[in-house]
């Protein structure tokens, strides 16, 4: 078991002696949830072995095996997205495995069955100008990223110890993300809010503000609250959880962890906020257990209310406000450009929102208020102009 800082485990590395030379281990690493295929993957490998002591057949390195000793894309770019991982050796989220392997379907058509040491510069660029006319951009540049990182591991040493399947990457594609229409998004005014809170059933009302006033919350982040997050005496909430579905597009959704390590954090709740949390837990959470969630679903099997429940509800709400351009995830970055604008320091909104990226605070969540525009260009004025 491979266990990361905190001692969960977090994937499964089966591992036995080579035949050939015993100094040797061969291994390989296997995600979490698929301990039953590493178990798999011993007993092929202990059959070879045997074969091999047997003198039935010479055993040879996995990374040499398959169609005359090459390494076929389909085999290695598959394991490779398994095995994915985030920098800090967690396991990815739902939707990050659902995007990899939406990249992956993308590559296997055409990359599929030719051996890793016959791609070429090439047959790459020849597969991105046939993607370009039939991929949609978003999704090519996701495609893009998994490719060179694909490649970029097959000139390393292999994790199993195998040597290197490429003497150098032939993904040299350059490509320019393009910048998001939302980043020239305004933030929401009061007035919007207050119209689009109407336009919310009573039950879900609260979403509304709880992404907006504390900590910005991410959709995934409300729908995971539960009565032990919310400390009203001290006026903060535990950010410990977030509701996200799994690799399956159709799986069912999880109370899983936040998005990243940093999510989990610890925001205060605003005195004007409180009142409306106690009357939504005395009206709606019944039962007033630590693991009670705050918004739970109406389904009888499930008590898990999917984000997608509020993100339709709000898509219909936005249409009021005359703001079809907004999502659900746009009242976080109101929250942190308003933040600043009332005197919040850089570090406090980093730190409320859970990031630790100042690029990422300043580039995808700060936005340009007009008119506080112009009344601090005017006061710059009034202050520096000869009188």
């Amino acid at each position: 078991a491979c266990k990361d800082a905190d001692g969960r485990i977090i994937s499964w590395q089966a591992r036995y002696q080579s035949p050939v030379n015993p100094r040797q281990r061969i291994y390989r690493r296997f995600g979490l949830e698929f301990q039953t295929e590493a178990y798999r993957w011993l007993d092929e490998e202990h059959a070879l072995v045997i074969d091999h002591k047997k003198g039935i057949r010479r055993w040879t390195h996995p990374s040499a095996r398959t169609m005359h000793g090459k390494v076929l894309f389909s085999s290695y770019a598959t394991r490779y997205v398994i095995n994915l991982r985030k920098k800090d050796g967690s396991e990815l989220s739902g939707r990050s495995k659902r995007t990899q392997k939406a990249a992956l379907d993308k590559l296997l058509p055409w990359f599929g069955e030719t051996p890793m040491c016959d791609i070429t510069e090439e047959f790459v660029n020849e597969w991105y100008a046939k993607a370009c006319d039939e991929v949609r951009p978003s999704a090519l540049e996701h495609t893009v990223w998994l490719l060179k990182r694909l490649m970029r591991a097959a000139t390393e040493r292999q994790p199993d110890g195998g040597p290197p399947l490429l003497p150098s990457n032939p993904c040299n594609l350059v490509t320019r993300k393009r910048p998001s229409k939302r980043r020239e998004q305004a933030p929401l005014t009061k007035q919007e809010i207050d119209t689009l809170v109407e336009g919310f059933p009573e039950y879900y009302r609260l979403s509304i503000h709880l992404a907006l006033l504390v900590g910005g919350l991410r959709i995934g982040e409300v729908c995971g609250l539960q009565l032990r997050d919310i400390d009203l005496e001290n006026l903060q909430l535990h950010v410990r959880h977030s509701v996200n579905r799994g690799p399956d597009d159709r799986g069912k959704y999880q109370l899983c962890e936040p998005k990243t390590k940093s999510s989990k954090r610890v925001v205060p709740i605003p005195k004007p906020l409180a009142p409306l949390i106690e009357d939504h837990i005395s009206r709606f959470c019944k039962d007033r257990k630590p693991d009670t969630m705050l918004f739970h679903s109406t389904m009888l099997d499930d008590w898990l209310l999917p984000p997608t429940t509020i993100e339709r509800t709000f898509r219909m709400a936005r249409e009021k406000i005359g703001r079809p351009d907004i999502t659900f995830h746009s009242l976080r970055t109101t929250h942190a450009t308003m933040l600043v604008l009332e005197g919040g320091t850089m570090r406090e909104t980093m730190d409320d929102l859970g990031h630790t990226s100042l690029t990422v605070a300043v580039d995808s969540y700060q936005r340009i208020v007009r008119e506080h525009h112009r009344d601090t260009v005017e006061l710059l004025a009034y202050r520096y102009m000869p009188s």
